[in-house]
Formats: C-alpha cells, sequence, structure tokens
C-alpha cells in the first residue's frame, strides 16, 4: 500500500489569532498524522513562485502580498 502525504498551510491570521494548535487537532481528529512542521514567512517573491498557477487571476496580487 503506497503512502500518502499531503501539505496543509496555515495562513498568517489564523497564526496571528492563535489557532494553531486547534487547525492541528482537527487535521489529526480527521485520522491525519503530522510528520513534520515548520514555520517560515515567505518572501514575496517565493510566496509569488508558490501561488503563480494563479498568476492571471485578479487576487494574485493581494494573495501574494497577504
Amino acid at each position: 500500500m503506497a503512502t500518502q502525504r499531503t501539505l496543509s498551510i496555515i495562513k498568517p491570521d489564523a497564526t496571528r489569532r492563535n489557532l494553531t494548535g486547534k487547525i492541528n487537532a482537527k487535521l489529526e481528529e480527521a485520522g491525519l498524522r503530522i510528520i513534520a512542521q515548520k514555520r517560515i514567512q515567505l518572501t514575496e517573491a517565493q510566496a509569488g513562485q508558490f501561488y503563480a498557477v494563479h498568476k492571471e487571476r485578479a487576487f494574485f496580487k493581494d494573495l501574494v502580498s497577504f
């Protein structure tokens, strides 16, 4: 049986509201197992690359700056 992995991202507003523990708990309650966590703050250039799939959308600039 193949192992599946996924990436979850907790956005800055949830971190500011101190919700990371509750979000992690919800993931674990859903049967997911957290094997690693890393807190980083993307630069604008990194965010632009990450969200490049949305580059042609009207909300792209707001998404990257958020």
